[in-house]
């Protein structure tokens, strides 16, 4: 094992040797030990090996949330294999075209269930497995080697697999690395397993010797979290914002005992991070920013009430441990303090690459000189600067701008307008586009509490702050965001209620004014909600 890369397993395993008696997993009223835990995953990883699974081999899992995925998925690295868990909900196409990329030749299920073509190794619950198995003999391996495989959405409608290495999972987990982790910690697995935050949730306690609390049911609810608080002395954790403002609206107090929270994914909505700084003023809260390519967190920032007042908005921070971010301009040179440039991210976090897509991998990762040394990154394609004090800002998408009957609009600018509205929530912008994909207009979704103001009235603030013709010409007032199974806000179904038959209203444009919004008022049925604009 590299003393710079420590492999998941083996980090597993030097806590079942020196704390084997230590609660490691709890599910429902089950509670598994360091111990424990390692003998059942010997006993599979032993099954999985005389079924051909090794180095340079990626296992697809096709199972629920409980202790034996987990039991599998350390079974597959002991193998020297990467795992790639599949979503049982998800449709057969997509299934299919998962299997395809990874050239399954072994998919792990449970059930019964039969998977096409393919080969399966079934597993029960891990009650049903050999405890008293011999200790499996882990394939030699390096931090650098394929650990597990994150599919995200690809622009061609085919998953797009990242390609996650050991290091980059074990990096912030050492000691003197993030804060709520190791003996006597516990982190709830909220993230869905087909998401980078799953390693997160999973792996941060059981590679540092804490425990992890798995929620029995889906979607997670705030009266859930309040129980895992109280049964299982959950303390740290992740939620996505969208999530996150959920649990604040719903229920305050469910966050009573949880001293470490990081939320991100998504923009932070400073009213409900206040919420929770003035009621739990000791918990150490966190901005977390950073894509699935650098995998997990790439920084993160302790917010402070001032934060949340900062015209600028709440930072995402400085680099977690094992990451280095540079801010890059047009020319790949580094900006200076306060310039606006790409943000991109290096060190042990990055990814190996995409599966399959050797052009796209050289594209999103590649070298660049920084301080007169070659530096391989991954170009986030979000905008940001560093202050004078090295922390990172966040300033939006390279690619969410888009020309309106010919000028150019940010529509970070018009939900930065919205959120400063009483009653207001969280906002999202989407482009409206015509048949051929031109942008005709734009469409505002706004979730608000009961006194939060109504579509005109958002109209009429709105035209109060910004030009006429950044003004959206449709505006959908809910009083919930929809999430995806990741707690993200849910863009196609946003889209759905954008495309919703409405009666048309025309826009009222600023008294005297001419063309501009009042000109481009009617958007008709041909017009539809296009591709994601949310940073």
């Amino acid at each position: 094992m590299s003393a710079d890369a420590p492999l998941i397993h083996a980090a597993f395993r030097e806590h079942a040797r020196s704390r084997p008696e230590a609660p490691a997993l709890r599910h429902r009223d089950v509670v598994l030990t360091y111990a424990a835990l390692d003998r059942i995953s010997d006993a599979l990883a032993a099954r999985l090996s005389e079924r051909g699974v090794g180095p340079g081999r990626i296992v697809p899992l096709l199972l629920s949330r409980a202790p034996h995925q987990v039991a599998v998925e350390l079974a597959v690295l002991k193998c020297g294999a990467a795992y790639a868990n599949i979503d049982p909900a998800w449709p057969a196409g997509r299934v299919g075209a998962v299997l395809e990329q990874v050239s399954a030749r072994l998919v792990v299920t449970e059930g019964g269930r039969e998977v096409g073509p393919y080969p399966v190794l079934e597993v029960a619950d891990v009650a049903h497995v050999a405890a008293d198995a011999p200790e499996f003999a882990s394939a030699p391996q390096s931090g650098d080697d394929p650990a597990m495989i994150f599919f995200t959405s690809g622009t061609t409608g085919t998953p797009k697999g990242v390609v996650v290495p050991h290091r980059a999972v074990t990096r912030m987990f050492r000691p003197g690395g993030l804060p709520g982790f190791g003996p006597g910690h516990v982190s709830p697995q909220a993230a869905a397993p087909m998401w980078d935050m799953h390693a997160y949730d999973v792996w941060g306690q059981l590679t540092s010797g804490g425990a992890v609390a798995m929620f029995p049911r889906t979607p997670v609810l705030p009266g859930m979290l309040r129980e895992q608080v109280r049964t299982a002395g959950v303390d740290t954790m992740f939620l996505t914002s969208s999530l996150f403002n959920l649990f604040v609206d719903e229920d305050l107090e469910c966050f009573d005992g949880v001293r470490q929270l990081i939320v991100g994914g998504e923009k932070l909505s400073p009213h409900h991070i206040r919420a929770v700084l003035e009621r739990f003023p000791e918990t150490d809260l966190r901005n977390g920013y950073g894509p699935a390519e650098n995998c997990m967190l790439t920084t993160t920032h302790v917010i402070t009430p001032a934060d949340c007042a900062a015209p600028e908005g709440i930072p995402v921070g400085r680099p977690v441990p094992g990451t280095e971010v540079y801010v890059l301009d047009e020319d790949g040179r580094p900006c200076r303090t306060g310039q606006l440039g790409e943000v991109v991210a290096a060190g042990n976090g990055l990814a190996v690459g995409y599966l399959g897509h050797d052009g796209l991998t050289a594209e999103k990762f590649p070298t660049v000189t920084v301080e007169g040394r070659p530096v391989r990154v991954y170009r986030t394609g979000d905008l940001g600067f560093f202050d004078a004090s090295g922390t990172l800002h966040f300033r939006g998408r390279l690619d969410r701008q888009v020309k309106v009957g010919g000028v150019r609009i940010e529509p970070a600018e018009i939900e930065f307008a919205a959120r400063e509205l009483a009653g207001v929530r969280d906002c999202v912008v989407l482009p409206l586009t015509e048949p051929g994909e031109q942008v005709a207009g734009l469409a505002l979704c706004y979730a608000a509490s009961a006194d939060g103001p109504d579509e005109r009235a958002m109209r009429a603030e709105l035209l109060r702050r910004l030009p006429a013709n950044m003004v959206p010409h449709v505006l959908r007032r809910l009083e919930h965001f929809p999430l995806t199974q990741n707690g993200k806000v849910d863009q196609a179904e946003l889209r759905r209620v954008v495309a919703s038959p409405r009666p048309r209203t025309r826009p009222a444009g600023r008294a005297g004014e001419e063309g501009g919004v009042r000109d481009r008022a009617h958007v008709s049925h041909d017009v539809r909600a296009g591709g994601d604009l949310a940073g």
